[in-house]
């Protein structure tokens, strides 16, 4: 079960890369990522302070946004069947007069989203920097830190 839903994301949260029709899948995805870093204490002790819920589900929607933005970088460069039945990345360059393509051989990129789109590790630093900015420091309703990764 997602901790957010479409109307908060567009109306408190002011997101806009996510739609109407695609929104629950992101959201939930963010909200099973956010359990992991949380060490699922989410599910049993959610936040009853209300500024502290709030900072619970703009977490999910940044996590969503980054989700959605990754799996559209790694649509836009994984490799495409040509027409001659071959695979070729993503057009890296195009050149007019007597025509030249390049295509991009590891789909590099500058962006934050191409690198985690690209490795795993990269995928889950860039949630675990989105998760801490939002609820570093904020506590379950048991009084402890969502980050806490101790025995009580």
């Amino acid at each position: 079960m997602a901790y957010t839903d479409y109307t908060f994301y567009s109306e408190s949260y002011y997101g806009d890369e996510l739609t109407e029709d695609n929104a629950e899948k992101w959201l939930e995805k963010a909200s099973d990522k956010l359990d992991a870093l949380t060490f699922g204490r989410l599910t049993f002790a959610f936040p009853t302070v209300e500024a502290h819920a709030v900072k619970v589900k703009k977490a999910v929607c940044a996590i969503a946004e980054a989700l959605y933005l990754v799996d559209v970088q790694r649509k836009a460069t994984s490799a495409q069947l040509a027409a001659d039945g071959t695979y070729r990345g993503a057009v890296a360059s195009v050149s007019s007069g007597k025509e030249s393509v390049s295509y991009s051989v590891n789909g590099s990129s500058a962006s934050v989203y191409a690198a985690a789109a690209a490795s795993e590790s990269a995928l889950n630093t860039l949630i675990s920097d989105i998760a801490v900015s939002y609820i570093s420091g904020i506590p379950d309703a048991n009084s402890i830190n969502l980050l806490y990764a101790g025995r009580r």
